[in-house]
């Protein structure tokens, strides 16, 4: 195999890999309130959990988790501050189902508890 053929092939598997993790993100926030654990999107996307993890680091520089943990906090930030939804609200809009799950993660976040950035 010559070495322009062997570059071609692995700028085709980068590619192909870069869609997949953005197809992913596109899942996520599409359905952020949803389940969004790494063996259920991973299964979605018909992908092993190691495979969607190795994706995230190599192209998003994070973890899965930090990824969707980190998009929750940025649609509830939002919701609360220029939605003015209630904390509950913004909790369940973002698939938290335990309020103090979601108060330890937003104020990890954002440093502050989601109350005090309310309107």
């Amino acid at each position: 195999m010559d070495t322009r053929h062997h570059q071609q092939d692995e700028s085709n598997e980068l590619f192909q890999e870069y869609s997949r993790v953005e197809q992913v993100k596109k899942y996520i926030s599409e359905n952020i309130a949803s389940d969004l654990s790494a063996s259920i999107v991973s299964h979605r996307f018909e992908l092993s959990v190691s495979s969607l993890h190795h994706l995230f680091k190599n192209y998003q520089g994070q973890s899965y988790h930090h990824y969707v943990e980190d998009a929750r906090m940025k649609i509830a930030f939002y919701l609360i501050t220029k939605e003015g939804k209630r904390i509950g609200e913004a909790m369940y809009a973002t698939g938290y189902k335990n309020r103090s799950t979601f108060r330890a993660a937003f104020k990890k976040k954002f440093r502050q508890r989601p109350g005090l950035f309310r309107k």
